[in-house]
């Protein structure tokens, strides 16, 4: 067993090296892109605030580690700020220096870029999220295989939806409203997602196919640190004795599995933020900085503190963190597309208009945006803060 001081070293240390790690590629993905298309970028950052390591390529982007590990950001030559939002009166002083030079002196200028380029500048940071996420899942397929347990029905609780839906033990669960959900693993997260949401489910019952209909109930459960949430949840538990296949995986596979795995979880998670817009889930689940840390560091001590070998324990760890880095990966790339001007999803939203409009939209309306997409994150970052709180007192409790 660790101890306390080494646990808490290694608990902050993993959160934030994973945060740092994802924002890092997210940002790599902007500017690889940027330079592709021989934008000009004054700065690369990890981190906010005042820089604690900073250098200078040759291309003259300064490169920087900042204080704050709490995001990064590309600056290009001409935006206001780390969000990208242009800077009106030096895009003039550019436009100025460079009158009668012709077009190609601004050519390097991302905001008088074409619309395509911007767009797919702005798409690569989400995308290497995305990229990033199949990479971590092929690595972990690699590495030890995945198993699969069928979604056999051990027990069923007394009083539950299950029961009131007339599930009985030994049951093979096929499908759920058309979708397949023959592994438990499916059939965990289609039920968490359908909270007071009725669900036609198919069962096999001694090879006599059934249908049944229950409703998830949302109560609380604990999830794979020992955190709780109120997720939707029928009362049943997985047979002990049902069918369970191992499954190993070569490179090309192990790549397919990466993608299905983050497809699936791209899909639950738009899933759930199209519920809370619907008033079906009040969004406790989400969480930001805090709870990416708690949850990271969380998974990291369990491990480092089990009673195994060092090089065991370490092999163990490095699976954690990606198992956990690809989940992180996956939210930070669909949070990042949300139509909200600061995030690339608002600019893709401007980028919208101008494609229909034929024009960009005006300057101010522009800027009058990106204030109210900063007071809308601002609002968001204190909601999240505050489920992060709950959640670590739940974590820890």
């Amino acid at each position: 067993m660790l101890g306390t001081a080494l646990n808490i070293v290694l608990f902050v240390a993993s959160g934030i090296f994973v945060l740092s790690f994802l924002v890092f590629f997210h940002e790599l993905g902007h500017y690889s892109v940027a330079r592709f298309f021989n934008v000009a970028i004054e700065r690369f950052s990890v981190g906010f605030g005042k820089p604690i390591v900073q250098w200078t390529n040759k291309h003259g982007t300064k490169w920087s580690i900042s204080r704050v590990p709490l995001g990064g950001y590309v600056k290009f030559k001409g935006d206001a700020g780390a969000a990208s939002n242009p800077d009106a009166e030096e895009l003039e002083k550019i436009k100025e220096e460079f009158s009668g030079k012709g077009d190609v002196a601004l050519e390097n200028i991302f905001h008088f870029k074409p619309l395509y380029q911007r767009v797919l500048i702005v798409l690569a940071g989400p995308i290497a999220n995305f990229i990033l996420a199949i990479l971590m899942f092929a690595a972990i397929a690699l590495s030890v295989g995945s198993t699969r347990y069928a979604s056999v029905v051990g027990t069923v609780v007394e009083n539950s939806p299950a029961e009131a839906a007339g599930f009985m033990p030994g049951d093979t669960i096929l499908r759920m409203d058309g979708e397949d959900v023959s592994t438990w693993s499916q059939l965990l997260t289609y039920v968490s997602l359908k909270s007071d949401t009725e669900i036609t489910a198919e069962i096999d019952r001694d090879g006599v196919m059934k249908t049944l209909k229950v409703t998830p109930a949302r109560t609380e459960r604990e999830d794979f640190v020992g955190g709780r949430a109120r997720v939707g949840q029928i009362g049943i538990s997985i047979a002990r004795d049902g069918p369970v296949k191992k499954v190993s995986y070569n490179p090309l596979t192990a790549l397919q599995y990466g993608g299905q795995q983050t497809l699936s979880t791209i899909s639950a998670t738009g899933t759930y933020i199209g519920r809370i817009f619907k008033g079906k889930e009040s969004g406790d689940q989400l969480g930001s900085v805090v709870k990416i840390t708690a949850i990271t560091g969380k998974s990291v001590i369990d491990v480092a503190n089990t009673e195994a070998s060092a090089w065991a324990r370490i092999k163990a760890i490095l699976l954690t963190l990606t198992a956990v880095g690809a989940s992180i990966s996956i939210a930070l790339g669909v949070a990042n597309l949300m139509p909200i001007p600061a995030l690339d999803g608002g600019h893709l939203l401007y980028y919208g208009y101008e494609a229909v409009a034929g024009r960009p939209l005006s300057q101010k309306k522009q800027e009058f945006g990106f204030r109210i997409g900063f007071a809308v994150l601002l609002t968001l970052f204190v909601v999240l803060t505050i489920n992060d709180i709950g959640y670590v007192r739940s974590l820890f409790s």
